[in-house]
């Protein structure tokens, strides 16, 4: 339903857009810094991974609101660390480490309020994004889910109207991620910072 809700939100946004509407086409690049939040106590530490691909912009004029969308490859993952291992007096002779990288093709929406200055654009923009699994490197006894959806908030600078510099931060909202262990089953959701920098045609 949540998938059905966001798709049509984003039709009637499109359709309702008038005519006289800017449209951009472009090529976006970065990187991300990305970790697995989980629902008890796992350590996490962040990840790099890059992102890129090919985005669309519709700005209504005088107004400064519109749509922004793109198609991107996106890795993510998390460097995992469960309980230590200890021997039979106590002392620690191990831990439990492991690291996930999750491929995905990302589509994010965004919602963007643009201010209208010459030379240089500050804007600001928030959205679900889309998460299709293409390809994993997981440690055995990991499952991982195929669709995640995340919610991106952020804010950039747009330079003499073609190229667009920017930051936002996302939170994934379903189990990307499981593990059982001896005692119970371990979720992780996505967490992650996102640097971009795009240029407009």
């Amino acid at each position: 339903m949540k998938k059905v809700f966001f798709l049509s939100l984003f039709l009637a946004l499109i359709v309702i857009m008038p005519a006289e509407a800017q449209f951009k086409l472009g090529i976006r690049a970065g990187a991300n810094m990305s970790s697995l939040k989980f629902n008890k106590e796992v350590k996490s530490s962040n990840v790099a991974g890059f992102t890129g691909g090919v985005m669309a912009e519709f700005i209504i004029p005088g107004l400064g609101f519109g749509l922004d969308g793109a198609v991107m490859y996106t890795r993510r993952g998390s460097e995992l660390k469960f309980s230590d291992i200890v021997d039979a007096v106590g002392n620690v002779i191990g831990s439990n480490k492991s690291t996930t990288k999750l491929d995905y093709i990302e589509i994010p929406v965004n919602l963007k309020y643009k201010l209208g200055l010459s030379l240089v654009k500050p804007y600001i923009f928030a959205g679900p994004s889309f998460a299709f699994l293409v390809g994993d490197k997981i440690s055995e006894g990991f499952k991982e889910r195929n669709f995640d959806t995340s919610i991106n908030v952020g804010a950039g600078l747009e330079l003499l109207g073609k190229v667009q510099i920017s930051a936002q931060y996302g939170w994934g909202l379903n189990k990307t991620l499981k593990v059982k262990t001896l005692d119970e089953t371990l979720n992780g959701k996505n967490r992650y910072w996102t640097i971009t920098a795009a240029y407009l045609f």
